[in-house]
């Protein structure tokens, strides 16, 4: 699938899976060995000429070809992206980020769905400790078919320590060639020695959608990304549950990081009222722009519903889950959101390497600004708040959704004796 100029709302990048800058040391004292030539202490700045960026790095690139005598000067290649790499940083945003072509092809192989590697959800943060917390194996796939489960913190990864290291750092080292292992040590909760495990990577296709019947008629749909067919994907899900009879949903963006913006439009779309605001878009060379349901597809006249977030929903579940608050079709529940309000495009480069770049701020449809900064948390705030402990995250306790089942089943006016309460008309 190509991908050109995608605009891009993911948060982080999960492991159903971008540089580093080494630190110099400041030495003011260092004084050089030997004497340099008389001519070099005469030297002065010009100062007062204007920068020329590109001719400036060609020239020092020149020089450094020219007259550098260490040993294992880096390609050409390699210096340049750490070029771009630090250019990048200088902006100080951790989304505006460099990928090399192997980072690029991780990314595409994301959105394509499949991927080589062990098939696990990754939290976006490291834990307190510096760890790698796995939110969610993929089921059937290598991770969990080797034992690993939801709340391990992995510690190391082929024996190098995972302190230090962000998540995209971390999914760089686990992913790799189907038929290759890859050894992770695990550090799991209630045992003090650390479990080992040898996995073989193979092909994982990314889940995108999970959907079931639960007690009382009520829907539920699970949406892990938002992909090119994630849309389609729904509304296929949804035509199977009405077939079975579906009253109510709840709709989970629990730990869904994001994806394109056209993809969290149209989904956000089928949670308003048609002619309703469902973002607003911010750019730096243009003036506001809102999006608009304008597509006969809601859903919501149908049964009520929830919508279930928590801190690890980010970019385009906020999307949705600020468009359903705003404007008040539906109930969100859960915990405040991840926070983050920016879209990234997606530039590739004539080597196969690419930049993401911040482009944008988007806005809830009442103005609200929901990006995590320095001065505010940031995040959508849910209607009704529940948190899950460590403890009921780790006991596969769901307070979350059974609020939510809760909170739909008075809309319906189901008991557990199967009666309506409220006359609230059957699907035959």
């Amino acid at each position: 699938m190509a991908l050109h100029r995608k605009h891009i709302l993911s948060g982080f990048l999960g492991l159903v899976v971008t540089g580093s800058f080494a630190a110099g040391v400041f030495e003011p004292e260092l004084k050089a060995q030997g004497s340099l030539p008389d001519t070099i202490f005469s030297l002065r700045p010009e100062g007062g000429k204007e920068l020329d960026p590109a001719r400036t790095y060609n020239k020092v690139l020149d020089i450094l070809n020219e007259k550098y005598v260490g040993d294992n000067l880096p390609s050409a290649r390699k210096l340049t992206y750490t070029a771009i790499r630090g250019l990048l940083n200088a902006a100080d945003d951790p989304y505006t980020r460099f990928l090399d072509p192997d980072e690029f092809r991780q990314l595409k192989e994301e959105n394509d769905g499949e991927f080589d590697g062990i098939g696990a959800t990754l939290e976006p943060q490291p834990t307190k400790e510096g760890y790698i917390k796995v939110l969610r194996p993929v089921p059937g796939g290598p991770a969990e078919t080797a034992g690993v489960k939801r709340g391990d913190m992995i510690t190391k990864i082929d024996g190098k320590p995972t302190t230090g290291l962000d998540v995209d750092e971390a999914v760089k080292l686990i992913r790799g060639k189907a038929g290759t292992i890859v050894k992770l040590s695990i550090k799991r909760s209630g045992q003090a020695a650390l479990v080992e495990k040898a996995i073989t990577r193979r092909p994982v296709e990314l889940p995108i959608l999970e959907y079931r019947m639960l007690e009382g008629g009520v829907g539920y749909i699970s949406l892990l990304q938002f992909n090119e067919v994630s849309d389609r994907k729904i509304e296929l899900a949804v035509r199977d549950l009405e077939a079975k009879g579906m009253k109510a949903l709840v709709f989970d963006l629990r730990g869904n990081p994001g994806g394109l913006l056209t993809s969290a439009i149209d989904i956000s779309s089928r949670f308003v009222k048609p002619g309703s605001d469902v973002v607003w878009i911010e750019e730096a060379q243009e003036s506001d722009r809102k999006k608009t349901n304008g597509r006969v597809r809601y859903l919501g006249e149908r049964w009520p519903f929830t919508i279930l977030v928590n801190r690890t929903s980010a970019s385009a579940s906020e999307i949705v889950a600020g468009a359903v608050k705003d404007n008040k079709t539906g109930t969100v529940i859960g915990a405040t959101t991840f926070g983050k309000g920016l879209v990234q495009t997606l530039m590739p480069l004539d080597d196969g390497s690419a930049v993401l770049i911040t482009t944008a701020k988007y806005l809830t449809p009442s103005r609200g600004d929901i990006n995590r900064s320095k001065t505010q948390r940031g995040g959508v705030v849910p209607d009704i708040e529940v948190e899950v402990t460590e403890g009921q995250f780790l006991k596969g306790e769901d307070p979350q959704l059974k609020k939510a089942l809760e909170h739909l089943h008075q809309k319906i006016g189901y008991t557990k004796t199967g009666k309506n309460t409220t006359g609230a008309p059957k699907n035959p």
